[in-house]
């Protein structure tokens, strides 16, 4: 077979066609260690100095919020634990105490959940610096069907399906990582 010169013009041209048949991987989120944003599912330590009855545990609920002695409802959604720990001192100062100093550390991570082709299937505790990769490795690994290049993860604040992620994207508090089949 003699190619013409139109002819060889389709060979770059298919080239390019199938190689857009598979999504280019991409990292996305990069951790963001240094500010926490609490949300429904966490468990927090709430401790005001010299203050043992007003000192205590909470899981968040669903509304993302607590209800603290004497002052009420309070929201933890999408605040960090400096905040709260500020507005819950700020509630308490003048009619309760005078100058009080409270502190809030998260006691337990809200969940991540792995789904698809891993081998322990389940929500696991979220920690500071997950990646797709450290997910799954706490769900016992790929099964032998896993389709290692097909990673998504639903995030938990938008909703969004991010697929073809890598495995270094970071995963946050409540996110689901969602590893595919691979047909071969």
């Amino acid at each position: 077979m003699i190619l013409t010169s139109k002819k060889m013009a389709i060979f770059p041209l298919l080239a390019v066609l199938l190689s857009g048949c598979s999504a280019p991987k991409q990292t996305v989120r990069a951790p963001h260690d240094d500010v926490y944003l609490l949300g429904a599912g966490d468990e927090v330590n709430i401790t005001v100095s010299g203050e043992q009855d007003i000192s205590m545990r909470f899981k968040v609920d669903t509304s993302g919020s607590i209800t603290y002695p004497y002052i009420g409802k309070v929201m933890l959604k999408g605040k960090s634990p400096e905040q709260v720990s500020k507005e819950i001192a700020d509630r308490l100062r003048g009619n309760y105490l005078q100058s009080p100093m409270v502190t809030l550390t998260v006691a337990e991570f809200r969940k991540v959940y792995l789904l698809g082709e891993v081998k322990k299937p389940d929500g696991y505790a979220w920690e500071p610096g997950m990646t797709a990769e450290k997910a799954i490795s706490r769900a016992g690994g790929f099964t032998d069907r896993a389709d290692r290049d097909d990673i998504s993860i639903r995030q938990a604040e938008t909703g969004e399906i991010l697929k073809n992620v890598t495995p270094e994207s970071a995963v946050q508090a409540g996110d689901t990582v969602i590893v595919g089949m691979s047909f071969f």
